[in-house]
């Protein structure tokens, strides 16, 4: 790859990175481990489906993505292509797998289809405490 080439595929990466900025929101925003995925080459299997997560739930184009991809060269072959195509066609297509991601707009963690994702503390989950508190119920015992 020649000097020229190089600064061609450079400015092309920040045009694009800046678009997708533009869309999501800013990167500082973003969860630490997607804004890695979003530099690192060759994802396997479950990083492709953290990224293309991420990308649906804060509205990123998938054709917008798919670009990003090949130009990062984020998928190792035919098979991670077709993979992240899937994934998308079946996120529109209303199958959502109860995946959730952080919307940096709403600054909240949402499912695919838009509900906010609630969160308990693993403390409160497992003492029991959770349950007390949201069935706000008191057990009265009575003695004859």
């Amino acid at each position: 790859m020649t000097m020229a080439e190089r600064e061609l595929r450079n400015r092309e990466i920040h045009s694009l990175w800046s678009d997708i900025q533009e869309i999501i929101g800013p990167a500082r925003r973003w969860p630490f481990q997607i804004r890695r995925l979003f530099w690192t080459r060759n994802l396997d299997h479950f990083q492709r489906i953290l990224v293309c997560t991420f990308c649906f739930v804060n509205g990123l184009n998938p054709v917008v993505f798919k670009e990003w991809a090949s130009l990062m060269h984020l998928r190792r072959d035919r098979a991670a292509e077709s993979h992240i195509a899937a994934l998308f066609n079946l996120f529109e297509g209303g199958n959502y797998y109860r995946l959730y991601s952080y919307n940096v707009t709403m600054n909240q963690y949402e499912y695919l289809d838009g509900t906010p994702r609630r969160y308990v503390p693993r403390a409160q989950r497992q003492n029991g405490e959770y349950l007390r508190n949201k069935c706000n119920f008191r057990v009265r015992v009575s003695y004859f």
